[in-house]
């Protein structure tokens, strides 16, 4: 499948935080269906900066079924060419090319549901997350939603103002706990209200997951948990989980970790790569220490890829020959990897041949 980008123009670009900006998008009335969505899935974005085309996921914040228009969070990352470049000089009227929609992190939101959710975030985790939030509060009536939300202090909470107002809306069936690592102290000069949702000091880990389950729990029967956030937070929110016996099927996960930077695995030295992709049968050699993705990239070919962070699954692929080996992988599960499946923005040969088929 080709990746398709349409130009889309910019309404507003809003500082959400010092360090962050929501960003929503005009959607021309003969794409309303090509850019539906379903609550927790993400936009690709296209740039080009410093003479080369990038490309870079974010979660889309607002919702599908409330008349809102397109919108996603965008946090800045230390040394992030492309989250600094939509921080400090996106401006309303820029045109940005997006991909539609896509993603397998979301909520399957139906009006006569009766259910419990818990929903865990940490920092910019929270764009997927509200977007569900937003979406079973409006949708719901009958289901409840517990919300662990982690930060650094109360003035990097994304959507604070937000949040404040759905649980203000919904207070009989919304709880959100924020847990602050490093609050300041005059947290209730900040809080508008001197309502009972403090905070909780420290991370959101395995302690404080099982606290808040042991301290909300659920209402139905039928419970479902999302998670996002960094690599740890996701860890420890996990084995919280198992620990109570939460089955795998119940458990949706979307991480925001970036590579693993320590690893330094090499690979083999031009080792010949077979791939089928969009009809075509192609053989190249792939450089030393170079990726599958980077090497059909760069060889002119239009393999599909969005985030280029082991993250998003865009770039998956069957491996049907060979072995590779891949540095990040925050997307696949282990049946789809004993499967064959690979990302090929994360795979480097460890065998001479390798062959690939995109589907």
């Amino acid at each position: 499948m080709m990746s398709k980008f349409y130009p889309l123009k910019v309404i507003n670009a809003k500082k959400e935080t010092s360090d962050s900006t929501s960003v929503t998008f005009d959607v021309p009335y003969e794409l309303y269906e090509t850019f539906n969505y379903k609550p927790g899935q993400y936009l690709t974005l296209k740039f080009n900066l410093k003479g080369e085309e990038v490309r870079r996921s974010y979660s889309l914040c607002s919702s599908p079924t409330i008349e809102e228009p397109l919108r996603i969070g965008v946090k800045r990352v230390k040394d992030g060419l492309v989250s600094n470049h939509i921080n400090d000089d996106l401006k309303p009227g820029d045109i940005i090319e997006v991909m539609p929609p896509d993603g397998r992190f979301y909520a399957t939101v139906e009006q006569d549901n009766y259910k419990t959710y818990y929903l865990f975030a940490a920092g910019s985790g929270i764009t997927p997350i509200i977007s569900i939030l937003k979406t079973i509060l409006t949708t719901e009536s009958h289901s409840f939603v517990h919300m662990i939300f982690g930060n650094r202090s109360q003035e990097t909470i994304m959507f604070n103002e937000e949040l404040n107002q759905l649980q203000e809306r919904y207070k009989d069936r919304f709880v959100l706990i924020h847990t602050l690592s490093r609050p300041k102290s005059s947290w209730s000069d900040l809080w508008k209200s001197s309502n009972e949702t403090s905070f909780r000091k420290g991370r959101v880990d395995t302690q404080a997951v099982s606290w808040f389950i042991n301290e909300y729990p659920p209402y139905a029967q039928n419970t479902e948990y999302y998670i996002c956030g960094p690599g740890t937070m996701i860890e420890n929110t996990k084995n919280a989980l198992k620990s109570i016996d939460v089955p795998n099927e119940r458990i949706f996960i979307e991480s925001f970790g970036g590579v693993n930077s320590n690893d330094t695995t090499e690979g083999v030295e031009n080792a010949k790569l077979k791939a089928k992709l969009n009809g075509q049968n192609i053989q190249i050699t792939i450089p030393k220490g170079k990726t599958v993705l980077r090497t059909l990239i760069d060889a002119g070919k239009e393999p599909p890829y969005s985030c280029e962070g082991g993250v998003c699954s865009t770039c998956m692929c069957k491996l049907t020959k060979g072995k590779v080996h891949m540095k990040n992988n925050l997307a696949l599960d282990d049946d789809e990897v004993k499967q064959g499946y690979i990302l090929s923005c994360q795979s480097i040969p460890i065998s001479e041949e390798i062959e690939i088929v995109y589907n």
